[in-house]
C-alpha cells in the first residue's frame, strides 16, 4: 500500500523567497499531520497524482510556457493560489478536488469556472523558524527593517531621504533575491551610520529576522506576510497582489503608493501600537482547516501512484530559455528604474535650466530698474538742489522786502 504523499508543485526553481517559503510551510503542515512530502520539479516530463499546486502567483493568462506547466488536469488541489485577473481558460479546474485562492478578489476570478472555489490564506502565515542572530543588533533595541526594490523607487520619489529620516537603527534586508535587491539596496545612497546590512539569507532565516524587527518597510508580499504573521507592524510598498491580500484583513492602509502615504504610515509606525493577533488567529484556523482537508483528500486518493504527463515535454534548451527570460524581466525592471531615475534627473535639470533663465531675466530686469533708479536719484538730487537754491533766493528776497517795509514804517513814525 502506497503511503499518501503531498506532491508539492510550485515555482521551486526561481530564487524567490516567497515561493520557497510556501513550499517549506506546506512541508511543515503536512509533516505535522504525519504525511511525507516531495517537491515536484515543474520541468519533469511526468507528474505524480494527485498534486498540491501552489501557492504563489501561478494562475495567469495562457501563453507563458513556464506557467502553463501548472495547468494540470485531474483531481488535484489548487492551494491558496495567486491569480491574475486576466487568467483565462480555467475550465480544467472543475476537475480538481479542491480549489482555493489567497484573496477574495482572486477567488472571484476562479469562481467563473469553479463556483465553490474558496479563500485560503497563504500557508507562510504558519511558517516556523529557528532564531537567527542578527550581527550588531543589541537586545531590546528599537530597529526598523528595510527592503526596497526598483519598483519602490519608481513609486516614491524621495524614498532614500524618507528612509534616512527614520529615527532608529535600520536593518537592510535583501529578500527578493531573484530581483537583485541586495546589490540594488547597496547602490542606493542611504545614510548607513546607524544601520546593519544583511547578507543573502535563506527563507527561514529571513522569517526570523523580520520577526525580530520593531517595524518594517518592505516591497514584497511575502515580506509583508512574514511581518504581519509575527505581529510586526509594517508598511508595504504597493503591489496589486498585496493590496488584494491585506484588504481582506482590513489592513489596506498599510499599503503605500507615494511619499505622502509613506510619511503618514511611518509616523503611525513610530507612534501607534498595532496588534494583528485576532486576524492572525483567524488565518491560522483557516489554513489548518484547509490542510486537514488536503490530508483527507490525499488519504482517499488511489493507493498506487498515477503519473500524468506534463503539458508538453520541455527540452533542457527550453528550460534555460525560460529561466533566462525570467532573468531578463528582472533586468528590465532594474533598467526601468534606471530610466525613471534618469528621466527625473533630466526633468529636474530642465526645470533648473528654466529657473536659471528666469533668474537671469529677473537679474537683468533688476539691473535695469536699478539703473533707472540711479538716474531718477540723480534727477531728484538736481531738483532738490534747484529747489534749495530757489528757496534760498526766495527767503533772501522776502528778507529784503521785510527790511524795506520795516524801514518805511520806521520813517513814517519818525516824521510823525
Amino acid at each position: 500500500m502506497t503511503v499518501p504523499t503531498g506532491n508539492l508543485l510550485y515555482d521551486s526553481l526561481s530564487s524567490n523567497t516567497g515561493d520557497i517559503a510556501i513550499g517549506i510551510a506546506a512541508e511543515q503542515l503536512f509533516h505535522a499531520r504525519n504525511l511525507p512530502t516531495q517537491i515536484i520539479n515543474p520541468f519533469e516530463p511526468e507528474f505524480p497524482h494527485p498534486l498540491i499546486i501552489g501557492g504563489g502567483e501561478l494562475i495567469r493568462a495562457t501563453g507563458d510556457r513556464f506557467y502553463d506547466t501548472y495547468r494540470q488536469r485531474g483531481e488535484h488541489i489548487l492551494n491558496a493560489a495567486g491569480v491574475w485577473t486576466s487568467a483565462n481558460d480555467l475550465d480544467y479546474l472543475s476537475e480538481y478536488a479542491m480549489v482555493s485562492a489567497r484573496s477574495e478578489r482572486e477567488v472571484e476570478v476562479l469562481r467563473a469556472w469553479v463556483p465553490e472555489a474558496e479563500v485560503v490564506p497563504c500557508a507562510t502565515t504558519l511558517l516556523q523558524s529557528e532564531h537567527f542572530d542578527i550581527p550588531g543588533l543589541e537586545p531590546g533595541e528599537t530597529v526598523v527593517g528595510i527592503h526596497v526594490v526598483p519598483h519602490a523607487l519608481r513609486l516614491i520619489e524621495d524614498l532614500v531621504p524618507l528612509i534616512d529620516a527614520i529615527p532608529h537603527k535600520k536593518v537592510f534586508i535583501p529578500f527578493t533575491h531573484y530581483n537583485g535587491d541586495a546589490s540594488f539596496m547597496k547602490a542606493l545612497p542611504f545614510n548607513r551610520t546607524n544601520s546593519i546590512t544583511l547578507d543573502t539569507l535563506r527563507p527561514l532565516q529571513l522569517h526570523s529576522v523580520i520577526g525580530q524587527m520593531s517595524s518594517v518597510v518592505v516591497s514584497s508580499l511575502h515580506a509583508s506576510i512574514f511581518a504581519y504573521s509575527q505581529n510586526v507592524p509594517f508598511a508595504s510598498i504597493h503591489q496589486q497582489k498585496a493590496e488584494y491580500y491585506f484588504q481582506d484583513r482590513g489592513l489596506r492602509d498599510h499599503l503605500v503608493r507615494d511619499g505622502r502615504e509613506l510619511v503618514a504610515m511611518l509616523e503611525r509606525l513610530n507612534t501607534e501600537r498595532f496588534d494583528f493577533s485576532d486576524r492572525i488567529a483567524q488565518d491560522r484556523t483557516s489554513i489548518n482547516a484547509a490542510f486537514d482537508r488536503y490530508s483527507a483528500i490525499l488519504g482517499s486518493a488511489p493507493s498506487s501512484a498515477v503519473f500524468t504527463p506534463s503539458l508538453d515535454t520541455i527540452t533542457p534548451r527550453e528550460q534555460d530559455s525560460m529561466l533566462l527570460d525570467q532573468a531578463q524581466r528582472v533586468i528590465g525592471d532594474h533598467d526601468l528604474a534606471l530610466s525613471f531615475s534618469e528621466t527625473r534627473r533630466l526633468s529636474l535639470k530642465r526645470d533648473v535650466g528654466g529657473l536659471t533663465e528666469q533668474l537671469d531675466a529677473t537679474t537683468a530686469e533688476l539691473r535695469r530698474v536699478e539703473a533707472e533708479l540711479d538716474v531718477s536719484a540723480q534727477e531728484l538730487h538736481a531738483t532738490r538742489a534747484v529747489l534749495e537754491h530757489v528757496r534760498t533766493a526766495a527767503w533772501r528776497k522776502a528778507y529784503r522786502r521785510g527790511r524795506r517795509y520795516l524801514r518805511s514804517i520806521s520813517a513814517v513814525f519818525k516824521r510823525a
